[in-house]
Order: C-alpha cells, then sequence, then structure tokens
C-alpha cells in the first residue's frame, strides 16, 4: 500500500513537472548558423539562389529519405522560385523564394503539411578577404500548447543538425579541399552571427 501510495505521487508530481516545464518553454523558435566557404559570394549564391541546386548541398536529399520526390516552379531562380519535397521521412514541405538579392540575401518560406505556422528562412553572404561567411537563419512558431510546445523544442535540435549538415556539404561542394571547418566550430559560433 505504501509504495503504491509513493509511486502515484511520484506519477502525479512527474506529471505536473512536464505540465508546468511547457510553461517555459517558449512558442516560437529560432535557429541560426554560418560558416566561412573559401569562395567568392557570386560563386556561392546561385546554390542558393536557384531551388534545383539545393539537392546538392542540403541535408534533405535521397540519402536522408530515398523515396524523397522534388517538384519545381516558378522561375529557375530568385523571388517567385519555389520547391516542394516529399518523401516518406520529410513529409510533404514547400519552399518559396520572396526576396533575392544577388549574391548577398536570400529570403524564403517554408510550409511543412500537418504545420500550423510557416518557417521565415534567410540566408545572408558576407564577402571576406578570405570568402564568403553564410548565414543560414531560420524562424518558426510552435502551437501554444503543451504537446506542440515540446515538439518545437526538438525540432529545433533537429533543425540545428540539420543547417549544420547542409552548410558543411555546400562548403564541401564549393571547395572540396578544405576540410578545415568542423560542425564543432560552426556550434561555436552559433552566438556570434
Amino acid at each position: 500500500m505504501k509504495a503504491s501510495l509513493i509511486m502515484l505521487v511520484s506519477l502525479l508530481v512527474a506529471s505536473a513537472a512536464v505540465v508546468l516545464g511547457s510553461f517555459l518553454l517558449p512558442d516560437s523558435y529560432e535557429v541560426r548558423r554560418s560558416l566561412v566557404i573559401n569562395a567568392k559570394p557570386e560563386q556561392v549564391f546561385p546554390y542558393l539562389n536557384n531551388p534545383t541546386k539545393w539537392e546538392e548541398w542540403n541535408s534533405w536529399n535521397k540519402d536522408y529519405d530515398p523515396t524523397m520526390i522534388r517538384l519545381y516552379g516558378g522561375p529557375l531562380s530568385g523571388k517567385g522560385a519555389h520547391q516542394e519535397w516529399n518523401g516518406d521521412r520529410v513529409g510533404t514541405v514547400k519552399i518559396l523564394f520572396t526576396e533575392s538579392t544577388a549574391p548577398s540575401e536570400l529570403y524564403y518560406k517554408q510550409q511543412t503539411k500537418g504545420e500550423e505556422f510557416e518557417t521565415i528562412g534567410i540566408f545572408s553572404l558576407e564577402p571576406l578577404e578570405d570568402g564568403t561567411r553564410v548565414v543560414w537563419h531560420q524562424k518558426s512558431r510552435v502551437a501554444d500548447d503543451l504537446y506542440n510546445r515540446y515538439r518545437g523544442f526538438f525540432k529545433k535540435i533537429k533543425t540545428e543538425t540539420e543547417a549544420e549538415q547542409s552548410l558543411l556539404s555546400l562548403k564541401e561542394l564549393l571547395d572540396p579541399t578544405d576540410k578545415s571547418e568542423s560542425k564543432a566550430q560552426i556550434a561555436d559560433r552559433k552566438g556570434r552571427s
């Protein structure tokens, strides 16, 4: 009897902690990652500004989801260009390029089927003496309830990993001989971007 009571009280305390903990989680999240690529902005920007080029560097690819199918529309690049990914693992994701200023900035909106809110993304390219700093910033809201606040927390972690992998792939694509940038270095700079 005493063990049952202790177990019941422990379960109630844990449940209350989960519910109260959700109020500490935000109803939005931001991911910002940056990386220096040994290439000029004019060389980097076409891989961002043309949705058909995303297949070459984005972590959402056929290796990640072999069932993935991509569809494209609008102009080949820049404002109005769009793409849709559909696959068992990635679900259905639509991306629309909303603003494009070559070779420095690209804005997009991303809508994932089943998600209430869209993600706003920005790529910023900063010319440096030794290459280009590429900053990828993504911001999204989540529904204001217990389940979605926790889901948003874990989605942020997943998005951070995907952004790091994608930027590293972009770097390798543009300069396959430069292996100096590690995932840890990208994570260390996230606050400085």
